[in-house]
């Protein structure tokens, strides 16, 4: 499970990142030809490709780009094998957006890992995203920003806002917001947490310096740093649209417009 921690109003939530353009379309199976984590586009196996690093983490994205010139369809992954037997899950997923820049391939590259590393019926990991080390903080700079805004508040003037907008930077902005969409972020019921509860924590544990000390605080600083990129996300996404970024959802908006949890974790056998 892909977790990005961020704090909102106080709070420090969890949220699970995957694609909206995937589903489980088969469980505890195996097929002939097709092992264990592995990503099949158009019978091409990740497994014997180049691309394979498991260091690189936009290697996956990278492999199925490569492979879905000629014919862009959905693609499959499969899942790690049950602890007690060979079958595992599969997993049909739509083709990635266009290449905007490397933090964000970086980003699709991990979802595929995480599907990759799930156990069919076995709690699964969680794996936690720091936007920053995956490279967002460059893409979002304040001058970057800035230029955005005023080429707006120019193109507003000249009653032309609707027309194309030449500048590449603007146009990348639009294009990290097009691609951000494409995951789905929801947060994880009963797992938010007041900030100033985990700030007594760390301020409790920081005189001894342990390895949990050092974990929770690398937590919390991870956590801060994304709130500060989505902030600049939803900015970005105020001057070009007139209204701020609505990306996270509610346990209540994803019962009322997603899948149960259930469903979308374990889709029904087709």
């Amino acid at each position: 499970m892909l977790i990005l921690p961020i704090i909102n109003r106080g709070r420090v939530m969890n949220i699970e990142i995957t694609l909206k353009g995937s589903h489980k379309i088969r469980s505890k199976v195996h097929y002939k030809g097709a092992e264990e984590k592995e990503i099949i586009v158009n019978r091409e196996k990740y497994s014997n490709s180049i691309f394979q690093d498991p260091k690189k983490e936009s290697a996956p994205t990278e492999f199925i780009r490569s492979k879905s010139i000629l014919y862009p369809r959905n693609f499959l992954v499969t899942t790690k094998t049950e602890t007690t037997s060979d079958r595992y899950d599969v997993y049909e997923v739509s083709q990635p957006p266009k290449k905007v820049n490397e933090s964000l391939e970086k980003l699709y590259g991990k979802v595929i890992t995480d599907y990759q590393n799930e156990i069919p019926d076995t709690s699964r990991r969680g794996r936690y995203v720091s936007l920053q080390e995956l490279g967002m903080e460059k893409e979002l700079t304040e001058e970057k920003i800035a230029k955005l805004k005023r080429v707006i508040e120019e193109m507003k003037q000249k009653d032309a806002y609707h027309e194309n907008i030449p500048e590449k930077e603007v146009q990348d902005f639009k294009d990290i917001l097009t691609f951000i969409q494409h995951f789905q972020w929801s947060v994880i019921p009963s797992s938010t947490i007041k900030e100033t509860s985990l700030q007594d924590t760390l301020k409790a544990l920081e005189v001894l310096n342990s390895r949990d000390y050092r974990h929770l605080n690398k937590y919390y600083h991870t956590a801060k740093a994304n709130q500060e990129i989505y902030t600049k996300l939803s900015y970005i996404h105020q001057i070009l649209y007139g209204e701020p970024l609505h990306l996270i959802e509610s346990p209540k908006k994803e019962k009322k417009y997603m899948k149960t949890k259930e469903e979308n974790d374990y889709g029904q056998v087709a």
